[in-house]
């Protein structure tokens, strides 16, 4: 009887095998990066935030001192150096090719970047636009123009760098480390859940309800990361991210969140409960929804150049 041939699906790592100090090094060239590279960047730019940086000498709560889009500009320009220090260490401390760091698979497709951003915005702009429709007492129109339009054009331009820097590190430069010995979806998928909730748990919107907020961050990062590994590519993922946080920065904003309240409309402190009970309903209907267009999966193991994955 004639057995059917299976696909077998590579792993989510570099095309080559890769040693472990050099990972190693990278991730601490990129943390130095981040981190010290972008605390320094803050204080270039602080003086275009609307602050005067001797408050800063005084002890002065410089950033309570800062109008909206200073405050948004100040938080978003130190994400230039964690994008810049993931693609430094990929390129030159790994020695691999960028565009593997951003698809897997193939020539990297815009498309499936709007994939990713519209069907994430449809289903979480969905439940709000029926809780404003059925509760509007429950937001209050915020838009003033002197204050939102700088604040959006700031959030237009830097944004879209914050959002892929954060993809090119917990779903790149994690999920491909973690790729060189762990095959299955569902562990890499948690362990970028982690990953990703642990830094934003510093977020002022987690106030004091800790298991929710991990609960809530855990949630977004398996799903970016289920599709990252599923297609082998960071293109629904960046787009989905992306959606996310333009979102919640210029449509609506929440009273005490990491993001100035100053979109289009403003609701109250982040309600953790309901937010994961409608996140437990989105992330399967995105995983589902954005399948569209992925490789197929003979495909993705014939174009995978040739990698040995021995473990």
């Amino acid at each position: 009887m004639r057995q059917r041939k299976s696909a077998t699906l590579p792993r989510y790592t570099t095309p080559q095998p890769v040693r472990g100090w050099r990972w190693f090094a990278g991730t601490v060239a990129i943390l130095a990066f981040w981190l010290i590279g972008g605390s320094l960047l803050g204080l270039v730019f602080l003086p275009y935030t609307g602050v005067n940086p001797s408050a800063l000498v005084e002890g002065d709560d410089i950033l309570g001192a800062m109008p909206g889009w200073g405050y948004l500009f100040f938080a978003l320009v130190t994400f230039i150096p964690l994008f810049l220090g993931v693609l430094v260490a990929y390129r030159w401390i790994l020695g691999v090719k960028l565009r593997y760091l951003f698809s897997r698979v193939n020539d990297f497709r815009w498309w499936r970047v709007a994939l990713g951003f519209w069907v994430w915005l449809i289903l979480i702009g969905g439940p709000v636009v029926i809780s404003l429709a059925m509760s509007p007492e429950l937001y209050r129109f915020n838009y003033q123009p002197e204050t939102f339009i700088p604040f959006a054009v700031i959030g237009l331009l830097l944004l879209p760098i914050q959002t892929t820097a954060e993809e090119l590190f917990f779903r790149g430069w994690v999920l491909q480390w973690a790729g060189k010995r762990i095959g299955n979806i569902v562990a890499l998928s948690v362990i970028s859940g982690v990953a990703f909730s642990i830094p934003h748990l510093l977020n002022p919107e987690v106030g004091g309800d800790i298991i929710g907020a991990f609960l809530g961050y855990f949630t977004v990062g398996f799903a970016l990361a289920w599709v990252t590994v599923r297609d082998r590519s960071l293109e629904v993922a960046i787009g989905a991210h992306l959606s996310n946080n333009l979102f919640a920065a210029l449509v609506v904003g929440y009273e005490g969140g990491a993001l100035p309240a100053d979109a289009l409309f403003v609701t109250g402190p982040v309600e953790w409960g309901t937010s994961n009970l409608i996140g437990f309903v989105v992330v399967p209907l995105f995983i589902v929804l954005t399948r569209f267009g992925r490789p197929h999966a003979r495909a993705r193991a014939e174009n995978d150049d040739g990698q040995n994955h021995a473990t």
